[in-house]
């Protein structure tokens, strides 16, 4: 596992108070098929996977998400 890229624009107030959750996500390639998961809330497809919990580590989490999300 490697990390790839790390979102952040910082287009934020540096002196407002600010919500930080880690995330980890999956690229799951089969016969030439990439895994994507839909979002209907916001309309748009993504990777699967998601939030890192306090004491996981990214590669545990990526895992356990990917199975929740994508089976």
């Amino acid at each position: 596992m490697r990390l790839l890229f790390e979102m952040d624009t910082k287009d934020y107030d540096r002196n407002g108070t600010a919500f930080i959750r880690h995330s980890a996500r999956c690229i799951n390639i089969k016969n030439g098929l990439v895994a994507m998961v839909h979002s209907i809330k916001y309309d748009y497809y993504k990777f699967p996977g998601g939030g890192i919990e306090k004491g996981e580590s990214a590669e545990c989490a990526m895992i356990r998400e990917t199975r929740e999300e994508a089976g």
